[in-house]
């Protein structure tokens, strides 16, 4: 019996012991799991927080990756040496970049940000401008000023509308949907009729041109008779038209007659050439008529199918904000899609979030292109009050570079106020940054990091240079969004024929 006993104690034993394995290898097991899960969710979606894009950046060369969460701050500039590439001579600080476009020339002015280490983001609470970093970017050079209204009408006239190698694809979609507009609210190519045949495009220097196009819309039509009517015009007293009945009307003597296209320009008593309202397209299909553009509307009426066919009937009204349309007005209302191509165009890029901030901060993370102070000491009309070194809370844009006094230690200007501007990251809240040269990717139908400030910001955590936004890339119309460019130092100094 004792025996028995014995072997009872040590079953009951056995099965302890076997429990106890099997309760360690179950709690062993949820913490492997549970650890895997967080791994995993830190690299994608995990149905609630934030997705992470890669960084392409990120080439598993020896670049240290900044986690989301962060790292502890060290005041200690890393070694440059790390990165650092050499130069025979030293580049230059300041470089004019001209394009032409046929018969009209482009002067870009840009600024070398020298390649070295900048302290990226603040640690002020704020999740998205966390954490506080070092980042080191390669040698670029990027616009003193925001794009202006100049240098996009360049991209307007080189069909940068209508080609679409400067855009991606996703891009050159949604503008091609768009039809009614290519280009700004001010410079660009505006439909004028239902059917998309006839375009009127307004240039930052005052020039009208008119273009017809064949019922294929695909090419200008050429040697097209076009009257161009301004409002104020003396031409009422004897033509009149019926958009409806598709008729004009000349008067004769006390007669009224129909007219086409034929008759124009062999009509008794009335030489429309000669006064300015007969014009006839090019082969481009375009005809200049910026003789009549000092009246804001106009009816436009052409055969574009042949001189004795029925007429197109088209109106053209100039933009009663016409501040905004000068040409060293920073463009606005323009997509990121539409920003991105004009860049490509000049073949450069937008700038990405890091490049942007740098341009601003210098290396040593000031909180605004001067200093650390905002300055909003100066009073306005209404009880408002501004800097004298940018152009905040004065609800007005102005003509870039208008305020010298608030450029970085680059040289570059507004970067704070006038129009906030478009960089070219994907925006994530928390991205994953490379410490060298990030760049965050994304989707194509994705928001995207906008930078900076407006006129019509007066907040000091908005003005500063850290901090993060993001707009959706379709949106048009905003008239205090903007852009500047970037090319990197290779492409710059080949571009300006820097030896």
């Amino acid at each position: 019996m004792a025996q028995s006993g014995d072997t009872g104690s040590v079953m009951y034993a056995g099965i302890a012991i076997i429990l106890l394995i099997a309760i360690g290898a179950l709690a062993l097991f949820k913490f492997n799991l549970f650890n895997a899960s967080d791994w995993l969710a830190a690299e994608g979606d995990d149905g609630g927080r934030t997705t992470i894009p890669r960084n392409p950046s990120d080439d598993n060369g020896g670049v240290k990756i900044i986690p989301p969460d962060g790292i502890e701050w060290d005041p200690q500039m890393p070694d440059a040496a790390r990165y650092a590439v050499s130069h025979d001579r030293p580049l230059p600080e300041r470089l004019t970049y001209t394009k032409n476009t046929g018969s009209y020339s482009v002067d870009i002015e840009l600024r070398l940000v020298p390649q070295g280490w900048f302290i990226m983001g603040e640690n002020d609470g704020v999740r998205s401008n966390m954490p506080k970093r070092w980042i080191w970017l390669d040698d670029y050079y990027i616009s003193t000023d925001e794009f202006t209204n100049d240098q996009f009408y360049g991209f307007i006239l080189a069909d940068g509308y209508r080609n679409a190698s400067y855009w991606t694809q996703e891009g050159f979609e949604y503008i091609s949907s768009q039809g009614g507009v290519r280009g700004s609210p001010y410079v660009g190519w505006t439909a004028l009729d239902r059917n998309r045949r006839l375009w009127a495009l307004a240039s930052p220097r005052d020039a009208l041109t008119l273009e017809v196009l064949e019922d294929g819309l695909q090419f200008g039509a050429r040697d097209v008779k076009v009257l161009a009517l301004p409002d104020n015009g003396g031409w009422a007293n004897y033509l009149t038209y019926d958009r409806g009945a598709g008729t004009v009307r000349l008067r004769y003597r006390e007669d009224w007659t129909d007219i086409n296209g034929r008759d124009l320009p062999t009509y008794p008593d009335h030489d429309l050439a000669k006064e300015g309202y007969l014009l006839t397209t090019g082969d481009d299909g375009r005809v200049d008529i910026s003789g009549l553009s000092n009246n804001t509307r106009y009816t436009i009426i052409a055969w574009a199918d042949g001189d004795t066919s029925q007429p197109l009937f088209g109106e053209i009204r100039r933009s009663k904000a016409s501040y905004l349309k000068g040409p060293k007005m920073p463009v606005t209302g323009v997509s990121w899609f539409e920003a991105d191509a004009c860049c490509r165009y000049f073949e450069g890029t937008l700038p990405t979030e890091a490049q942007w901030e740098k341009a601003g901060r210098g290396a040593n993370g000031q909180l605004f292109p001067w200093g650390n102070e905002l300055e909003m000491n100066s009073p306005l009309p209404n009880g408002r009050m501004t800097t004298l070194r940018a152009n905040l809370n004065r609800l007005r844009v102005e003509e870039t570079g208008s305020i010298p006094d608030g450029a970085s230690p680059y040289g570059v200007r507004d970067l704070v106020g006038n129009v906030s501007e478009w960089c070219r990251d994907v925006y994530a809240e928390t991205p994953t940054w490379s410490e060298k040269n990030p760049f965050n990717k994304g989707g194509a139908k994705e928001r995207r990091s906008e930078r900076g400030s407006s006129t019509h910001d007066d907040d000091t955590q908005t003005a500063k240079l850290h901090n993060r936004r993001s707009s959706d890339p379709y949106t048009r119309g905003v008239q205090t969004r903007g852009f500047r460019i970037t090319l990197d130092a290779e492409t710059a100094l080949k571009l300006t024929g820097w030896k």
